[in-house]
């Protein structure tokens, strides 16, 4: 925990002037936030890899480097492109071990002298389902396609903290969507359009465990706050596809928002151990939007040779906030809290795309990411003895990363196909972070924590094929690969009584993981 002057951290329900402190009954928790960075810096290999289809799997998912028919689900319009009735099933299995997810924070006087450094370290198992069932069909002068999709998540982690206690991570995520796509031709050009219905429910757990009590479902940072959340999100598409001249333009805009959200954050504390029970219970809402575009060109330099090139923009924004009265020996409290979150990705690249002869083609492309995260997590505790806030402003993280992406596959006959893939991306990141907190008998405390340049890297391949049985398609693949994140951000803290110091994080999540599922193709 930082040492500030009114001992007023992350997780601790204000100064003794408002409760007791986990700290004076012997669990600890952290002061400081790195949970901007988990989302999109640690849970992605990329931006982000659209293709459902087994071929793309097969191919570690060469977006917008290779074409393929469930490009439709990017582009609606290339619907259009389709003959007679088709059904789609899709499926995906990935298994990730956490080896390393770990935390270490450093603390020294203004001097320099080493103070005390606290120790967080984590491991375990996140497994992931992900499915889709559709068709499409003709429908008037144009196509139609529906579809609904299922993708779920469950996190079991896990470990030692100060060696004797014990934090428990948990989470269960499950989204569920249905699709509706309609493709028209207009004289040269495709149309499309695409409404997405979904629902989304969040579930998050972190509990801490030590000899002398438990606190169940309250912050521990560097790690996500818990909170369960369900609401649901509508997203609009308008796509055109064609050709002028030579040039083969893809390009769709894209935006959509939450509605009918509801978000909870019920916390209970135990301290010591067969004392009676406190906690609170706090519930709101979720609001969000997000905007986007993708446009895809291919160039044919030969009959055989294509230059593809892309770029995505991206931005979302949602809120969680709440609040709700504490229970037990803390009843007579109130406890808010508000988190907000704040994306910005864009991708710019290109590559080629050969074809050697009938049967062998290969493509490979480079790739620049640039991510930009924003998080700000506040709280607020009341009592009749006054007030207090605690507050994670982040006004900057950024990576600038490169993405190297490679395809290949080679035709054995018209019913098999073997296909390979491989990509391998390098980010720096830039982690700028501020914690505060303030009451209102005056005191309050600062921290600011910044790095440069912190390596974030990753490797994925894949292996895939095709079997075809007269009007079926079978596309099994398997692929894995490894992550690795390292964070390092030194600062400095004040506060009020006069005191200053300096602290350094290290932070590091270490990561394997494999999947593997199968695609169908069903035409009549």
């Amino acid at each position: 925990m930082h040492t500030f002057a009114l001992n007023f951290s992350i997780g601790d329900r204000g100064s003794d002037r408002f409760s007791k402190s986990m700290k004076e009954a012997g669990i600890v928790r952290r002061g400081f936030l790195f949970s901007v960075f988990m989302g999109l810096l640690v849970l992605s290999i990329g931006i982000p890899a659209h293709s459902w289809q087994g071929r793309m799997s097969g191919m570690a998912d060469p977006y917008g480097l290779i074409s393929d028919e469930s490009d439709l689900l990017i582009h609606p319009a290339k619907i259009t492109k389709g003959e007679g009735v088709k059904f789609y099933g899709d499926y995906r299995f990935t298994h990730t071990g956490v080896t390393d997810w770990d935390d270490r924070y450093d603390n020294y006087s203004a001097t320099g002298v080493f103070l005390y450094s606290q120790r967080t370290d984590i491991s375990g198992d996140e497994v992931g389902h992900d499915g889709l069932l559709g068709a499409s069909f003709p429908l008037g002068q144009g196509r139609m396609g529906l579809f609904f999709t299922y993708d779920a998540m469950t996190v079991d982690d896990g470990g030692d903290v100060f060696y004797f206690d014990r934090l428990e991570i948990k989470s269960d995520l499950d989204n569920l969507a249905l699709r509706f796509l309609y493709g028209l031709p207009i004289g040269s050009f495709r149309l499309g359009a695409e409404t997405r219905i979904a629902y989304r429910r969040e579930k998050d757990e972190l509990n801490h465990y030590s000899l002398t009590g438990a606190a169940l479902n309250q912050w521990w940072i560097p790690y996500k706050f818990p909170h369960r959340s369900r609401y649901w999100e509508a997203l609009f598409k308008g796509s055109v596809d064609g050709k002028v001249g030579p040039l083969d333009i893809e390009f769709t805009l894209r935006g959509g928002f939450d509605f009918a959200g509801e978000d909870k954050w019920s916390s209970e504390t135990q301290v010591p151990l067969g004392t009676p029970v406190s906690g609170y219970d706090a519930k709101g809402d979720v609001h969000g939007w997000q905007i986007g575009s993708e446009l895809w060109l291919r160039y044919p330099l030969a009959q055989d040779l294509t230059l593809p090139l892309l770029v995505r923009l991206d931005y979302q924004a949602q809120k969680r906030d709440g609040d709700g009265p504490d229970w037990g020996t803390a009843a007579g409290n109130r406890f808010a809290y508000k988190d907000e979150q704040e994306s910005l990705a864009l991708t710019v690249g290109g590559g080629m795309d050969k074809e050697f002869g009938k049967k062998t083609r290969i493509a490979a492309g480079i790739y620049y990411n640039y991510l930009r995260e924003r998080e700000d997590l506040s709280s607020t505790f009341i009592n009749p003895a006054g007030w207090g806030t605690t507050g994670e402003t982040y006004p900057d993280s950024v990576e600038h990363q490169v993405l190297l992406r490679m395809a290949g596959e080679y035709t054995f006959s018209t019913a098999a196909d073997l296909r390979a893939g491989f990509n391998f991306f390098y980010g720096w990141v830039t982690p700028k972070i501020r914690y505060s907190s303030n009451n209102s008998a005056g005191g309050f405390s600062i921290e600011d924590l910044s790095g440069h340049d912190c390596p974030h890297w990753g490797v994925r391949a894949s292996l895939g094929g095709t079997i075809k049985v007269e009007t079926i398609t079978l596309e099994p693949f398997v692929g894995g690969g490894y992550r690795q994140l390292h964070l390092r951000a030194p600062g400095s803290y004040f506060g009020s009584g006069g005191t200053y110091g300096l602290s350094n994080e290290n932070f590091t999540r270490n990561e394997w993981f494999v999947s593997t599922g199968f695609s169908v193709l069903f035409g009549l």
